[in-house]
């Protein structure tokens, strides 16, 4: 129970939201995460070892720059070096089946996971080069 003014208490329902407070069927969620934890921790290194790759390759792109020193687990963000803006990019990057989010207007975040592959990442950067510089 919560007790206090209407601010007070919009602010405390805001924050349980961000903890999934709001969440329906949580436990779902949560057992994905223990299967992730029991079953698949031992090929973490594969993953983060993709990312290296994938980051190091898009780090030859002109139009994108990244922190090498960042790219410790399987995210990859990179900072936009040309004029178009990350929404534009990603367009762009779809349109040759590579999937990168918008991470902020000049930002793009890649992240490599159980579903992609060493093979992946090298197809990704070859497809790149059609639609990026």
């Amino acid at each position: 129970m919560i007790v206090g003014s209407k601010e007070l208490i919009a602010k405390c329902l805001r924050e349980r939201k961000l903890f999934g407070g709001a969440m329906r069927q949580v436990g779902i969620l949560g057992a994905a995460g223990l299967y992730a934890v029991k079953n698949n921790i031992p090929r973490l290194a594969e993953d983060h070892a993709n990312a290296k790759l994938l980051a190091q390759g898009l780090s030859e792109f002109k139009s994108f720059t990244i922190d090498m020193s960042r790219v410790e687990t399987n995210i990859i963000v990179l900072q936009l070096t040309t004029p178009e803006n990350s929404d534009v990019i990603c367009s762009k990057m779809k349109e040759v089946d590579v999937l990168g989010i918008p991470f902020g207007p000049r930002k793009i975040r890649f992240v490599t996971h159980l579903d992609v592959s060493r093979d992946d990442c090298v197809e990704a950067l070859e497809r790149l080069k059609k639609v990026v510089n």
